[in-house]
């Protein structure tokens, strides 16, 4: 599924969003939307899908990562925040495109 979206297109879409000079760095596409990829193909809460990230390299590649670690990469609480940045239009074009 990784292969079949085109992140670094929806990359771009993405980080107009945010601002360079106020607020911490953003995560990436991939990563935001990836994991809410994850919390909805498995049906789990915020607080799994982020336990499930930290304990399996598999879905922490499909979020972006090259390498594993078993360290959380975000709190539950930044799923929020990816549910408001990501519209529905924008996981409806990577539907589309899958």
């Amino acid at each position: 599924m990784a292969d079949l979206i085109p992140w670094q297109e929806f990359e771009d879409e993405y980080a107009r969003l945010f601002s360079e000079e106020m607020g911490a760095p953003a995560k990436s596409f991939p990563m935001a939307l990836g994991a809410l990829i994850i919390k909805d193909k498995l049906s789990i809460s915020d607080r799994e899908t982020v336990e499930q990230i930290k304990e399996n390299p598999y879905l922490q590649y499909f979020i972006g990562m090259s390498f594993y670690i078993n360290e959380a990469r975000f709190d539950a609480s930044m799923l929020v925040h990816f549910r408001e940045r990501i519209s529905a239009n924008v996981v409806n074009k990577v539907n589309q495109m899958m």
